[in-house]
């Protein structure tokens, strides 16, 4: 059986061991992803096909270089060895090799601090501080909101919204523009959305595919998958 994943969010490798736990442990089950972003890990081995249809790439499994065996069984020659019948004389090196150090250079004084600008007083005072006011009041009167205004749980919450709506839009744009997805929703048996952000495109898939359920969450999916084996379609 197909069952095809609709996501918007980074999955760990390990995601898809535990979505084929949550839907009965079939060994006929094979899981196609469709994904906004490229998943956590390498997901060679397990899921049949994992489309990126978002930005990033999809990551690589590296693998370090083996090492040759002469080199891991022969230690390094080292470059400073002395011969045995050297004597500690002839090692250590003549009084007039040795330079006398050089004298260290006297540091060159600091310059002295340039003097502090002195405030504005009087009139130009005043003149400082209406054009600062001017300039803050410009600002607040654009774009720019108080941080305690941004802050506030209400305008946090429509911004989560807004920018999920337009994910949603865009997830499903790319879907409905990439032949090589269609193709993969019509060969599905099950359609899984995992996310909020993929929900729009189940439910634009339910629309178009009557003959393919579209449902939300594994639990859903796993009582999908029961009725078509129980109706010998599994």
């Amino acid at each position: 059986m197909k069952v095809v994943l609709l996501s918007t969010r980074r999955l760990p490798p390990a995601y898809f061991d535990t979505v084929r736990a949550d839907l009965g442990g079939r060994p006929d089950v094979g899981l196609d992803v469709v994904a906004w972003v490229p998943p956590a890990g390498p997901v060679d081995g397990l899921v049949e096909s994992f489309t990126l249809i978002g930005p990033g790439k999809m990551p690589v499994e590296t693998v370090p270089p083996a090492v040759p065996a002469d080199s891991a069984s022969t230690p390094p020659a080292d470059a400073e060895a002395v011969p045995a019948d050297v004597s500690e004389a002839t090692k250590a090196p003549a009084p007039e090799a040795v330079a006398e150090p050089e004298p260290e250079p006297e540091p060159e004084p600091e310059p002295a601090p340039a003097a502090a600008k002195p405030r504005p007083t009087g009139a130009k005072r005043v003149v400082k501080a209406v054009q600062w006011r001017y300039r803050r009041l410009r600002r607040a009167g654009g774009k720019v909101l108080p941080k305690s205004i941004k802050k506030a749980a209400p305008i946090r919450k429509l911004t989560a919204n807004r920018r999920g709506n337009d994910l949603s839009k865009n997830y499903w744009t790319r879907v409905q523009s990439r032949p090589d997805v269609m193709k993969v929703v019509e060969q599905a048996d099950v359609v899984i959305a995992l996310d909020a952000g993929s929900i729009w495109a189940g439910w634009q898939l339910g629309q178009r595919r009557t003959d393919t359920p579209v449902v939300l969450g594994l639990p859903a999916a796993r009582r999908e998958l029961d009725r078509l084996v129980g109706a010998g379609n599994g």
